[in-house]
């Protein structure tokens, strides 16, 4: 099963178009990293296929079914999580998404207590996220996007405002979703981010130059990889 993209273009108001015409296919339940320079078009790639940016042609096809909108199937982490915390207590952010899915109040509150105890701020669930540090904020965020049981989970560059501790922490979990066998697409520059993957997908200015195993990426970028 993958997810297949179809004679995508997609362009910025008064820009150039970031996408022409492409065609990818990017197997599920792998650990995927997308990968490329500074304005390769990743972040865009990975929204496109989330469903929070419409195509202006071409298809994104997931489970048979065209994604034309934000869907439940996929979470989404952004690179900043002040980007995605915006209620005004920890348990009002877990909460919201569920109640979107209409789960009923005692089972939601059960489920929202629970994720707050497993990144261990649960007696801080009155506070606001933003009195927390970088580190349990991106817990948070994640916590947020797990509660609805994704099926694919989509992380934007997460490590960038987290230092190395709060990075590795996050690291372990990603690892520990991924033995659920969920599908992982984690957008990243860092070698040693790119080395925790099993498939790589790269691009350059908008164009896919590899999709493979990451064995055979590193083989193939070696020079630039060790300089990252």
């Amino acid at each position: 099963m993958n997810i297949e993209l179809s004679d995508l273009t997609f362009h910025y108001k008064n820009n150039q178009p970031i996408f022409e015409h492409l065609n990818l296919s990017i197997p599920l339940q792998r650990w995927v990293v997308i990968t490329g320079s500074s304005g390769s078009g990743k972040t865009t790639l990975a929204r496109l296929i989330a469903g929070l940016l419409k195509p202006d042609q071409g298809k994104i096809i997931f489970q048979g079914n065209e994604v034309c909108r934000p869907d439940l199937h996929f979470g989404y982490l952004f690179q900043n999580p002040d980007d995605q915390l915006i209620h005004f207590n920890l348990e009002r952010e877990l909460a919201f998404n569920l109640e979107n899915r209409g789960i009923e109040p005692r089972l939601m509150r059960l489920k929202v207590a629970n994720a707050l105890k497993e990144i261990e701020l649960f007696e801080r669930r009155a506070e606001s996220p933003n009195n927390l540090s970088g580190g349990e904020k991106q817990q948070l965020a994640l916590a947020g996007m797990m509660i609805s049981q994704p099926q694919i989970l989509i992380l934007d560059e997460p490590g960038s405002f987290l230092d190395i501790f709060a990075q590795m922490d996050l690291q372990a979990k990603i690892k520990e979703l991924r033995r659920e066998r969920l599908s992982i697409l984690w957008i990243s520059q860092e070698a040693h981010e790119i080395r925790l993957a099993d498939y790589v997908v790269c691009l350059n200015q908008g164009q896919v130059i590899f999709t493979g195993e990451v064995q055979d990426y590193f083989k193939r970028f070696e020079k630039r990889t060790d300089a990252a």
